[in-house]
């Protein structure tokens, strides 16, 4: 009988046991709640598979860094012919990169921003439109985030950074654009070693010290030679692009 009882008190402490651990979470992940204190959750997208994190980043992606520096330029010369030249290309290579990359984390926020640098260049407003193009190429970072062998994210980063300083520059806005110099050195630091590899090496040294340059003339108010060095850039940063694409 007392055997029994010791057997009875096993089984239900093994019951009790599994009903804790299962209120724990131990048998399976949470489910995402529908809302939280302050409204919805974060749409997250799901991790893509194993493989498919480590396979290169489509062609198409450095592609879009390309055309979004000859968007640029028109906007920042208010040549607003050459502006809409480069967004119509810049349309069209994203609709092919949307089918190559398929429904990834960025890519809705893309198409929102992309919609408003249409907007913005057809009314021929600057801020807005350069602000829409970093805030397209921020989101297209972003998608390239998930193809974990390329530096296309950090390519685009620094092209945004870059694109920021030569805006405030050609402004003379040596306030903002001194704050945008020591972002770009930020994001060219964090970047830089994910670049650096045996064939394009010179690039990124160039690269280095442009970017300090840039820094000091921006410093100094000198306008002729931060423009010098933005050109400098564009030259090195293209040639690291043109390096990595479809790698």
């Amino acid at each position: 009988m007392r055997h029994f009882k010791t057997l009875a008190a096993r089984v239900v402490s093994a019951l009790l046991l599994g009903a804790v651990l299962a209120g724990c979470g131990l048998a399976g992940p949470a489910k995402k709640p529908d809302i939280g204190p302050a409204g919805k959750p974060e749409d997250v997208k799901p991790n893509p598979p194993v493989m498919e994190r480590f396979v290169s980043a489509p062609a198409l992606l450095y592609d879009l860094e390309a055309i979004a520096g000859t968007v640029f330029e028109g906007i920042n010369k208010e040549n607003w012919q050459e502006a809409e030249s480069g967004l119509y290309n810049l349309q069209a290579a994203w609709q092919q990169t949307k089918a190559a990359v398929g429904d990834k984390k960025g890519v809705k926020d893309a198409d929102e921003a992309i919609g408003k640098l249409v907007t913005s260049i057809m009314d021929k407003k600057i801020t807005a439109s350069y602000e829409n193009l970093n805030k397209f190429m921020g989101s297209v970072s972003e998608v390239g985030k998930s193809y974990k062998l390329s530096p296309v994210a950090d390519l685009i980063a620094v092209g945004n950074a870059v694109r920021s300083v030569s805006f405030y520059v050609a402004d003379k806005n040596w306030s903002k654009a001194a704050s945008k110099v020591k972002g770009l050195e930020d994001t060219w630091n964090k970047a830089k070693p994910t670049m650096e590899k045996l064939g394009v090496l010179g690039p990124v040294t160039i690269t280095h010290s442009h970017v300090k340059q840039l820094k000091d003339a921006v410093n100094a108010e000198s306008q002729g030679s931060a423009e010098e060095q933005v050109t400098s850039l564009n030259t090195s940063l293209g040639k690291i692009r043109e390096y990595y694409r479809g790698k």
